[in-house]
């Protein structure tokens, strides 16, 4: 860690900014919450002394270490939220670094400081949640933990950049995954667990009951300690059986080593999962195995190779893979040992295979074992290139005797140019949603563009809605709002449907955004009659609704625009992975502005503060999409009016608009058949039940936008099918049980297939499209959308009410599942689903492989150095 002097400005700044933020946070938890009550300090000191030696027991990790604090942090913070925890946060997590020796003061200050600022303000927010309520405490230590984790992640992340130099996205995205988190999350609800022991039971027991569960995280630090010197037993074995191998042969030591590291490079600059780059490793360190099997005397014969003595070398991949094999947890090595002197035009061994039959691994092991070979000294060449002139060498024989994509991976890490190549293969690297996002800045601008916006939106319409009820005492101006917001949906994609073709779609959001903004900021003064102070309340409030028409018709042009900007900034396959990560941002931040909104409402206690955030949102994503090169639109030759005639006018979107219109249709009818089904189960209880149900409903809605970034094709109709299926199988189901916890866990799997049909069909749409219409495309689909959902909802109300909510759900269960399977059968395809074409015979018309030429395999149409091309290196 640098010292506070080496920082640059912007750093040392930040770094300012987050102490004295966590010092803040003291006197304002002190403020916000009621003082610690002298009956409270015994459990605090105890929490307190667990929080410490949890801080000097951290968990080793390959790269780092974990500290293992925040268990002890949450319920610290269940227990004595706000100054409570934050004075354990300061005086109880030394780790064992002393201050101006092993670790600067500013970072020693830092770290204490994102302590108390990341568990203060969460626990004061959480704490008033379902007072006395059974579901009280998991509800907030989930809530706290997803906060807490949230702030952690972004002010770690951001000192990571400012020190290091680097994009906030780039260190967030290489730190921060599935794989981090889920950990993280399950560790820190053992906290949770552990305040319920102090909680709920008298002090002597909670106190001899509690270490049991902190010995139980200190277990579960020691088994991954063990596993992480398992990990590097493991290497270090492999390096020995590959230094063994070696050592027979003077000439070729460490060779297995080099190998291994330069197939790893490779792997990582192709951009493969960090699981094949491992196994490419361990392949590379064991691809020479083989040759136990071959005696010396060939091994290390200076002169030419006899037939016999070439046909058992050749045998050394098979004996070699053959062996490892034998053991399950390297069975997927042994296909790239088998076929790493496999040539790309079929002349190699020992199958012959050809192109991207060859496994791939086995391809990137053969350029890095003859990059090796050609730059060493052997028994047969006592000279060796430079490795500059070993590059070039394999560069002549990409698409001969190499993948072009892995020489150019070989030419990039040397600081060479990529090479022209006609027809190139496809590298066949499995398409993350981090890379993705990773791989196309203009896409993640745009997605935190959205991310920001979506935070916003819930607040807004909390502010509105809420506000009004509770001014006019009028559900008839809710229900307005309502209607509003739907008619100004529907006109403006009826009849400006062509302007996100027409006009710049960057231009056209940043200014959107603005004025969005401006009518927000204008708002308050509005209702709060600043300028209209002889009007009546009822009046004031009821001339929201043409605010809220301004606004929605404004999300009509302004969402249809983002979805039609995204095939413009990813390629062309990666379109339906962009939209699922789109949905699941828009969800989550959805999510936590509704909490947000929760949070300023408790701590202004007006609704004025939410207009003024909600508008600073807008005017942060229009400064960030407007960093965004290009959007696409700017189309002169575009009508406005008359999308929705374009958009019919494109054959094969016709059956996705018609799938998007009656599915959101008979979603809708759900709406009020939800509510009606809660009060139905649970009587009085029924609205903490609704709440309880939309909770469930938005972490399947979540859950499916994730999964559905996972499926190889996305914008199909069987994607779409499957997740019609799901959802009307599953709302089938909730109309013939009547337990609460059956009723739920159908609910969370009908939600769950929810965005997988969502996402598909707004991906088909996108693929049918073009540069010309793909604007008026979506702005048809969302009106198309938002008005069944009006109709849908409509009949749903009305088939709750004459029958009942199991009738609506029944309803809307067939309508989906026969809307699936059109969508299967429109699907049917008799191409092969995993490339469009006939697979091709490996062996067909492949050349026959070299033999033996003065001892060596020699391709007479490549050049030679020395007459040893690459493959001499290992005596082959």
């Amino acid at each position: 860690m640098p010292p506070f002097s080496a920082l640059r400005g912007p750093a040392r700044a930040y770094a300012v900014t987050v102490i004295a933020l966590g010092a803040a946070m003291l006197p304002i938890g002190w403020f916000l919450y009621s003082p610690i009550a002298l009956a409270a300090l015994p459990t605090l000191l105890y929490l307190g002394i667990g929080t410490q030696i949890a801080a000097l027991r951290p968990i080793p990790w390959k790269t780092g270490h974990q500290s293992v604090v925040d268990p002890l942090l949450i319920a610290t913070g269940l227990f004595a939220p706000g100054a409570g925890v934050g004075l354990v946060a300061w005086l109880a997590t030394f780790d064992g670094r002393i201050p101006g020796r092993s670790i600067p003061w500013w970072a020693f200050l830092f770290n204490r400081a994102a302590y108390a600022t990341t568990h203060v303000l969460p626990s004061i927010a959480v704490a008033s949640i379902g007072a006395g309520q059974w579901w009280s405490i998991p509800v907030r230590t989930i809530v706290y933990i997803i906060s807490a984790v949230s702030l952690n992640y972004l002010i770690t992340a951001l000192a990571v950049a400012q020190v290091t130099r680097s994009s906030f996205w780039t260190t967030i995205l290489d730190n921060v995954g599935l794989r981090e988190t889920i950990p993280t999350v399950a560790l820190n609800f053992a906290g949770g667990i552990l305040y319920l022991l102090l909680y709920a039971n008298p002090r002597p027991v909670g106190y001899l009951v509690a270490p049991g569960l902190f010995g139980f995280v200190l277990a579960v630090r020691s088994t991954i300690a063990d596993v992480q010197r398992q990990t590097v037993l493991k290497d270090q074995t492999l390096d020995l059986a590959a230094q063994a191998l070696d050592a027979r042969d003077r000439y070729t030591e460490s060779h297995s080593i080099r190998v291994s590291e330069m197939a790893g490079l490779l792997g990582e600059q192709l951009e493969l999962g960090d699981r094949e780059c491992e196994l490419i490793r361990t392949a590379g360190a064991l691809h020479d195995l083989g040759k136990i099997g071959v005696r010396d005397d060939i091994l290390n014969k200076p002169g030419p190779l006899s037939e016999e003595e070439w046909l058992i070398m050749r045998r050394h991949p098979d004996i070699g893979a053959d062996m490892i094999a034998q053991h399950s947890a390297l069975m997927d090595v042994a296909p790239i040992v088998r076929h790493h002197h496999e040539r790309w035009d079929g002349s190699g061994y020992p199958a012959g295979l050809k192109g991207v039959v060859i496994p791939f691994g086995a391809r990137i092991l053969s350029v890095a074992d003859s990059f090796d070979t050609i730059t060493g000294a052997r028994l047969y060449r006592a000279s060796a290139m430079t490795p500059i002139e070993a590059v070039e060498d394999i560069s002549r024989r990409a698409n001969h005797w190499y993948d072009p994509n892995v020489v150019d991976a070989l030419r990039e890490i040397h600081g060479l140019r990529p090479l022209e190549v006609q027809d190139r293969p496809q590298v066949p690297r499995r398409i993350t949603t981090l890379r993705v996002i990773r791989s196309n800045p203009g896409f993640s601008s745009l997605l935190t563009a959205i991310g920001i916006s979506s935070l916003g939106d819930p607040l807004t319409q909390v502010a509105t809605l809420v506000s009004i009820y509770v001014a006019t005492s009028d559900p008839r101006l809710v229900a307005l709002a309502f209607i509003t917001q739907a008619i100004a949906t529907i006109a403006t994609s009826t009849f400006l449907g062509g302007i996100t073709d027409r006009l710049s779609r960057r231009r056209l959001v940043v200014g959107l955004e603005l004025v969005r903004a401006a009518i927000l900021i204008a708002t308050p003064l509005v209702v709060a009659g600043g300028f209209l102070a002889q009007v009546t309340t009822t009046a004031r409030w009821g001339l929201i609704v043409p605010v809220l028409f301004c606004l929605a018709a404004i999300n009509a042009i302004v969402q249809p625009a983002r979805q039609a900007a995204i095939p413009n900034l990813v390629p062309a396959g990666q379109v339906g992975k962009a939209n699922a990560v789109v949905a699941a941002t828009t969800m989550l931040s959805g999510a936590i502005g509704f909490g947000v909104a929760g949070i300023l409402l408790a701590l202004f206690h007006s609704p004025y503060i939410l207009f003024v955030v909600d508008a600073a949102t807008f005017v942060l994503a229009g400064a960030i999409v407007a960093g965004i090169p290009s959007m696409g639109g700017g189309r002169t030759d575009a009508p406005v009016v008359g999308g929705f005639w374009r958009s019919w006018s494109i054959a094969p979107a016709r059956p996705h608009l018609i799938i998007g219109g009656l599915a959101s249709f008979f979603l809708a009818i759900s709406f009020p058949a939800l509510l009606a089904l809660a009060y139905g189960v649970s009587g009085r209880d029924g609205g903490q039940t609704y709440a309880i149900l939309e909770v469930i409903l938005s972490i399947g809605i979540f859950a499916g936008s994730v999964a559905v970034s996972r499926a190889s094709s996305i914008g199909s109709f069987r994607t779409i099918g499957f997740g019609l299926l799901l959802t009307g199988s599953f709302s089938i189901a909730i109309a013939f049980v009547s337990p609460l916890a059956l009723i739920a866990v159908a609910l969370l799997v009908a939600s769950f297939g929810n965005p997988i049909y969502a996402v598909a069909n707004q991906t088909a749409l996108l693929e049918t499209a073009d540069s010309t219409n793909r604007g008026s495309v979506m702005s048809t689909r969302f009106a198309l959308v938002q008005t069944a959902s009006v109709v849908g909802t409509a009949v749903g109300g009305f088939i709750t009410h004459s029958w009942n909510a199991a009738a609506a759900y029944g309803t809307l269960g067939v309508g989906l599942v026969s809307l699936g399977l059109y969508a299967f059968a429109a699907g049917r395809s008799s191409i092969n689903p995993l490339h469009g074409e006939a697979y091709e015979d490996a062996t067909h018309n492949r050349p026959k492989p070299a033999g033996p030429q003065n001892g060596h395999a020699i391709d007479p149409d490549a050049p030679t150095h020395q007459d040893a091309p690459p493959e001499v290196a290992t005596r082959t």
